[in-house]
């Protein structure tokens, strides 16, 4: 039975799109019949990368079969500034003429700070592939190739590069300094998300060795009940579109929020419910609201899985207007739902959903296009239901965690002759 290791920067309970992706494919591996092992810290929240959280591991946790190892997070000099300042100044590094990838490798031990990560490693015995995760927060993948490349095992990498809203944005910079794209150049196999994220690495001048899309999952969901006698106890009131995530500037909640305000001052009766995290970018825009600006949202936060489903299938869209991500699972999550979505053509969400065919695409930060985009569908009821019918479609034929997992282990076998 071959033993596959995940080396990635988190892992559930912490909420996020990346996180949910990694948990699901080391189960789905695990069903195969799979050992599977995951490295990662023990955060529980975004907030943790910077605050630090946990004791020293000194033995794995068992969950569902998987073996986890859960380690500390040290805290970051001045905190969250304090980060996102060692961050601006790694992208300017990188951008230098000459070669900077050892003293940016050495700067990444920080992103996040994991305490004990190589030695912890380095106590693993009996793997056979190394799989790598989140290029973003790099260190744990760094980490894990240097592991590989030391033990002679195939490295694979799922990087969640997030490339923005145009050619060569400023964002993708994050995912694509010089000791980034030395990883992404020297792994066995580089799986990506969709086509874009590959098209914007060669956009960047990044070639894998192999580059394959995998795409992303969901688990089917039945859709029970009626969702305003399923959603009554939250006070929410129809119809309603609906941000699900983290509140944040990079995913577009901003741009909602001023979406909704402008049909709602146009006589169009909608509302805006956003379950999730919020960011401290959001928070401050949020404080900064007028009374009748927030009018008609609802912030419930974290939400669980039975009350994200409900508001799922009760919602009359699902809208992700971000820049940031590399998929967008909850997208299939409100396919399977019949929902149908906006969002925007930006990173990797326009090789997910197809304009005008089971979604509807706007510019990233384009309020107006998204309050039109929205409009049209409170008015079309026949569109609403085309979209999502051929959601749902798309959802059943590519995007299922059994098929997902049948295309990582096809990549596996290439590497485990």
């Amino acid at each position: 039975m071959s033993h596959i290791l995940f080396v990635t920067p988190a892992f559930p309970p912490l909420t996020g799109g990346g996180e949910r992706y990694t948990h699901s494919l080391a189960l789905a591996l695990f069903d195969a019949g799979y050992q599977v092992t995951v490295v990662t810290s023990g955060a529980q929240a975004e907030h943790d990368f910077w605050e630090g959280q946990g004791a020293p591991a000194t033995v794995p946790q068992h969950e569902d079969g998987l073996e986890i190892w859960r380690l500390p997070v040290r805290p970051f000099p001045k905190g969250r500034i304090g980060l996102l300042a060692w961050r601006k100044l790694m992208v300017v590094l990188s951008a230098l003429p000459g070669d900077r990838r050892v003293r940016l490798q050495q700067m990444a031990q920080w992103i996040p700070p994991i305490v004990g990560l190589p030695e912890t490693l380095a106590r693993l015995s009996g793997v056979s592939l190394v799989h790598g995760f989140n290029i973003s927060w790099e260190y744990a993948l760094l980490a894990g190739w240097q592991f590989a490349r030391h033990n002679q095992l195939p490295y694979v990498v799922t990087p969640f590069a997030h490339l923005g809203e145009a050619r060569r944005a400023r964002v993708a910079r994050n995912s694509l300094m010089q000791h980034q794209r030395a990883v992404l150049a020297d792994a066995d196999s580089v799986h990506v998300l969709t086509r874009i994220e590959a098209e914007g690495f060669s956009t960047w001048g990044v070639r894998p060795r192999r580059c394959l899309e995998v795409g992303s999952g969901v688990d089917p969901v039945a859709v029970a009940g009626h969702p305003k006698s399923a959603l009554a106890g939250l006070n929410i009131h129809l119809p309603f579109a609906l941000f699900l995530g983290r509140a944040t500037y990079d995913k577009g909640v901003q741009h909602a929020v001023q979406a909704v305000h402008l049909l709602r001052r146009q006589g169009t009766p909608i509302h805006l419910v956003l379950a999730g995290p919020t960011a401290p970018d959001f928070a401050a825009f949020y404080q900064r609201l007028r009374p009748q600006e927030r009018s008609g949202i609802h912030q419930l936060g974290l939400v669980d899985e039975t009350t994200k489903h409900a508001l799922l299938a009760g919602a009359t869209a699902l809208l992700l207007p971000s820049r940031s991500d590399s998929f967008g699972i909850v997208l299939l999550e409100a396919w399977s739902h019949g929902t149908p979505v906006i969002g925007a053509a930006a990173g990797g969400i326009p090789g997910v959903v197809d304009h005008a065919h089971n979604g509807l695409l706007v510019p990233f930060g384009d309020v107006d296009a998204l309050a039109s985009a929205l409009g049209t569908l409170l008015s079309d009821a026949d569109l609403r239901h085309r979209l999502g019918r051929n959601g749902q479609e798309k959802v059943a034929t590519h995007y299922t965690w059994a098929r997902v997992r049948d295309r990582v282990l096809d990549s596996y076998s290439q590497l485990l002759v």
